[in-house]
């Protein structure tokens, strides 16, 4: 059973994943602890065996750090996101500012799909903040690779490991099936891309992708009549669900199906319990 399962944790896609994350910090042995504190801050920090780790904590009014770990005279936070290329500058930039008030040594860590630092990246560690990358892939590749090039032993770290790599090592491949459609719509909008994709592939995975010129039609399931659809077209984002009645800020489109228009971060989230509730009835029951 994947590791976010074990223990109380939100239904939230981006946040399953940084509970991997933090499972892996927080409950590993100690030479396993370590080794990913340096793979993630991309340095040896003393006594990072003993670090307090902590998730989804308060940093400011209405600033929450994924991670925060504490070690001995250091602090890292990591800042987590399931988009390519998204508008993560001023979470990071505020995130280091935060830190910063209370210990010396600081980083910050944006762990994002890119493989190389997004430009929100890059400019929020203009000034000389210590904001860092790393890509969900090369956390999946050092948590597939750590029993064997670490010669793991304990069994603890063996069996968190493997049910990290459960849980990652397929949703990381389904994540990549995004990279191509994620430049169609504004960097604001690809959390909620990225989001309402892990909502419905969860239900139904690895859905149909049809590409043309400037448009893309995502399908679940991937056979047989569609019931839910992401569609990106002129820049535009929208979800359609097969319904004869309409959720919070759907309207009615086709026959038969409603349609919400994403343009604006918030519009997801209100609409997700009913979206999720409607496709889950209208899917196929998962094998």
């Amino acid at each position: 059973m994947p590791v976010p399962r074990l223990f109380e944790a939100s239904s939230d896609p981006r946040e399953q994943w940084v509970h991997v994350l933090a499972t892996l910090l927080a409950l590993g042995g100690p030479e396993t602890r370590t080794a990913l504190v340096e793979e993630m801050s991309g340095e040896a920090l003393p006594d990072a065996d003993a670090i307090l780790v902590r998730e989804q904590r308060p940093l400011s009014d209405g600033l929450l750090g994924d991670i925060v770990a504490r070690g001995a005279g250091w602090t890292f936070a990591i800042q987590a996101s399931l988009a390519f290329d998204g508008d993560e500058q001023e979470r990071l930039t505020a995130t280091y500012d935060a830190l910063t008030e209370t210990a010396d040594k600081c980083i910050v860590i944006a762990v994002t799909p890119d493989r190389k630092p997004p430009a929100s990246v890059t400019a929020a560690a203009e000034g000389g903040r210590n904001i860092r990358h790393r890509s969900w892939l090369r956390v999946r590749d050092w948590v597939q690779e750590r029993p064997e090039r670490g010669r793991v032993q304990d069994a603890n770290d063996l069996l968190l490991l493997r049910e990290a790599e459960y849980f990652l090592t397929p949703r990381v491949a389904e994540l990549y099936r995004l990279e191509g459609l994620m430049p169609m719509v504004d960097p604001a909008l690809r959390p909620s891309l990225a989001g309402m994709f892990f909502d419905l592939n969860e239900l139904a995975p690895a859905p149909l992708i049809q590409n043309e010129a400037g448009a893309a039609r995502v399908a679940f399931p991937r056979t047989g009549d569609a019931q839910a659809e992401i569609s990106l077209k002129g820049g535009g984002l929208s979800l359609n669900i097969a319904s004869p009645s309409a959720g919070p800020g759907f309207d009615a489109g086709d026959a038969g199906w409603q349609t919400l228009s994403v343009t604006d971060a918030g519009d997801y989230l209100a609409a997700r319990a009913w979206a999720q509730t409607t496709a889950r009835s209208l899917l196929p029951a998962r094998r």
